[in-house]
């Protein structure tokens, strides 16, 4: 366990630093945050910017966070005697990657498995999820149900009757 003590320490200082910038840049309300005398104004783009860079600073708040969440584990597996050994084969994870990356919970080669995984689901995960008719993989030459065809069956029903204004047409 002496040899991980370099690497604790690394971790502990990357925790700090993590915990400061988190300290120092605490969300104020947005309200607090806009200059102008009222959060109601007469146009809904007059917030567009505060909105977003709120939003951004959310996102790298969350970010900092999960990276936070990260190292408290790497720190857990040193005390646990489990650190520089890989979560998901269970080889020993190579020192060089260690002094670059010291909360890696992965080796290089699973590391690279789950990057490749995640990159391949170049489809939403929510359609994993879909019934027929909206699935999209069929038999090879049968379009199925297409986009075209709901909107057939929908136009369908997309007609009116004669209105006092004038005839009978589509919407």
């Amino acid at each position: 366990m002496a040899h991980w003590e370099r690497h604790k320490e690394i971790l502990l200082k990357k925790r700090e630093e993590i915990l400061a910038r988190a300290g120092a840049g605490r969300l104020s309300p947005l309200r607090d945050q806009v200059t102008d005398l009222s959060l109601i104004d007469n146009h809904p783009a007059d917030l567009g910017s505060e909105t977003f860079e709120r939003g951004k600073d959310l996102a790298l708040q969350e970010q900092e966070l999960g990276h936070l969440r990260e190292i408290e584990e790497a720190l857990e597996r040193i005390e646990g005697g489990r650190y520089g050994l890989c979560l998901r084969c269970g080889q020993k994870i190579e020192p060089e990657r260690l002094k670059v990356v010291p909360e890696a919970p992965l080796c290089v080669d699973c590391q690279g498995f789950e990057e490749r995984r995640l990159k391949g689901s170049s489809r939403p995960v929510e359609e994993g999820l879909l019934l027929p008719p909206f699935v999209q993989d069929g038999p090879p030459g049968d379009p199925g149900m297409d986009q075209e065809d709901f909107w057939q069956e929908v136009a369908r029903y997309n007609k009116r009757g004669p209105t006092p204004d004038g005839p009978a047409g589509d919407e």
